[in-house]
């Protein structure tokens, strides 16, 4: 073997099985779902009040009208 090359393994390829799992993995238990269904619904409701008490900072909300102007303006350009 010369000095400056590295030891090369079996040079056989490696068999491999290729296995469906649209079955089994795929299906998630009804308590798994439930409880992501909840979980989404509790996030869009926080979603929802953050966006009820932005709506009543009238400063934050003149700032985020002048950024959606520059948004579309600069879409515009495209």
């Amino acid at each position: 073997m010369a000095k400056n090359r590295l030891p090369v393994a079996n040079k056989k390829p490696v068999p491999v099985t290729i296995v469906s799992n649209s079955t089994t993995s795929n299906a998630m238990p009804k308590e798994s779902m439930e409880r992501e269904r909840k979980w989404k619904a509790e996030d869009a409701l926080r979603d929802i009040e953050r966006a009820e008490q932005h709506k009543c900072d009238k400063a934050l909300m003149k700032d985020v009208k002048k950024l959606a102007i520059e948004k579309m303006n600069s879409l515009k350009k495209i």
